[in-house]
């Protein structure tokens, strides 16, 4: 009985400090992390050990790894700018706007052109904002490339030597003229013609099949649509994909910056996609969180032993309707409790998952009462300055050691709960500015985006055969 008094007086001792911890809803913690202050800062050291890839017949798993952590080689050897917070937030809203104007055909705003530091791309999937990357082969012998995952591009493209004029990326160039299996697509070709249907650039010559992306201030990338291999292959060589031949857009003069990647991997459904080209009918992959561990990308079914653990919601459009992965989100919960919308009120507005887009995007009235709700559970707490007018509703914790954040839960039609990490609900510039991780998106009130801070630490399945979406327990945290 002592032993029992004991404990118990150390815990109420523990929840009324106000010297090492304090507590948003000291009546509720069922529905709140309790964690350190200093832990939600991103790591300085790669830890490898903390990632195990799937492995199974018929599938092949490669390291997904986040271009700001310590474990990127991408920053290694060249020299590239490491951008701020603030900046990486900036890129963000950018690329969210270049994407909204492909998918609702708006036309690209003046004031989001130029930036002091940066240019964007106007029409097409091209932007540094993609945060992580795996490294594939193309090519026979094999050259290796790293590639930006981006569920939300179409091209498939990399980097190709002679290079007029090319952006710093930490791996050799693609030798296009080494490569047995290389084939320039011809101008004259039918391959061409439909290409240039759906992507219509200048004139082109008997040679090559002209491919160019193009910039917000008029600048751009340019090249010639190819196929060659591509291999996906784990480390330990138990796993194996590949593809031949595979559609690939060669640049050979940009002017872009993809912080030392050598090109983009477009993994959404359209016509010219990895996943249609080769037929992919399911792919999963689980982002890292935090930074200092690494995730991974499996192409090909998950295991009967894990499937039972994994929900799925419906993909509500086929490829010919959207080439992005549309789902519908039926409500979003705070500290347990919905927010006060009834579910016909969710299924109204369009949302789509993103794995390129860093922060989920809300509806005005959503977001409001997403800010309201974790406000209230967070009073105790002193509020900071806003980052870049997009976090809004930001803390200093820099005076406590322990806080209590309350847990965010998505859901989606079918029944499936997405129950946020914290890192999932954080965006930390530093102790003294802890920011909510969700913003709204002005120019299209009427959509959703799922960012992929929310996605972190947990298992994305796209079922694109069977047109559905699935969240599990990933191993990435």
């Amino acid at each position: 009985m002592w032993i029992l008094s004991k404990a118990f007086l150390l815990f109420i001792c523990l929840l009324c400090s106000s010297n090492n911890g304090a507590y948003a809803d000291d009546n509720d913690l069922s529905h709140s992390h309790i964690v350190s202050v200093s832990s939600l800062l991103p790591p300085n050291v790669c830890n490898r050990t903390r990632t195990a890839l799937p492995q199974g017949p018929d599938k092949a798993s490669l390291e997904v790894v986040s271009k700001y952590g310590p474990c990127s080689r991408l920053n290694q050897g060249i020299s590239t700018h490491a951008p701020s917070l603030s900046e990486i937030l900036r890129q963000d809203q950018q690329r969210l706007h270049l994407k909204n104007s492909r998918r609702l055909r708006k036309p690209f705003p003046e004031f989001l052109k130029r930036t002091e530091a940066f240019t964007f791309p106007a029409n097409i999937n091209d932007t540094v904002a993609d945060e992580y990357y795996i490294v594939v082969a193309i090519g026979e012998p094999k050259q290796y490339v790293s590639l930006l995952l981006d569920t939300g591009s179409d091209v498939t493209w990399t980097q190709c030597k002679p290079c007029i004029h090319c952006f710093q990326q930490r791996d050799p160039f693609f030798y296009a003229s080494k490569s047995k299996t290389f084939f320039k697509i011809p101008c004259n070709s039918t391959s061409c013609r439909i290409l240039r249907e759906s992507f219509p650039f200048g004139n082109c010559n008997s040679k090559e099949c002209p491919f160019n992306i193009q910039y917000a201030d008029g600048s751009g990338s340019g090249g010639f649509w190819a196929t060659d291999r591509i291999t996906i292959q784990e480390a330990n060589s138990n796993g194996y994909f590949t593809r031949y031949p595979f559609l690939l857009g060669c640049i050979n003069n940009s002017s872009g910056d993809k912080s030392g990647a050598s090109g983009i991997m477009g993994l959404d459904r359209s016509p010219v996609s990895i996943i249609t080209r080769t037929n992919t009918s399911y792919f999963s992959y689980c982002l890292p969180s935090p930074y200092g561990s690494t995730g991974y990308i499996t192409f090909g079914k998950t295991d009967t032993v894990n499937s039972k653990f994994i929900k799925y919601t419906p993909i509500v459009t086929t490829s010919e309707q959207s080439e992005f992965y549309d789902i519908i989100l039926t409500g979003i919960s705070v500290g347990g409790k919905k927010l006060p919308f009834n579910t016909s009120y969710f299924t109204k507005f369009g949302a789509i998952i993103d794995s390129g887009n860093i922060i989920t995007r809300l509806p005005p009235p959503i977001y409001a009462a997403l800010r309201s709700a974790f406000h209230k559970r967070m009073k105790k707490y002193k509020k900071a300055k806003g980052l870049e007018d997009l976090l809004d509703t930001c803390y200093d914790l820099s005076a406590y050691e322990t806080v209590v954040v309350p847990k965010i839960a998505i859901h989606f039609l079918g029944g499936v709960d997405l129950e946020l990490d914290v890192r999932g609900t954080l965006v930390v510039a530093s102790v003294s500015q802890v920011c909510l991780g969700f913003a709204t998106y002005p120019p299209d009130p009427n959509s959703i985006t799922l960012g992929n801070v929310q996605q972190r630490g947990h298992e994305v399945h796209y079922d694109v055969a069977g047109r559905r979406l699935g969240f599990g327990p990933g191993n990435c945290s």
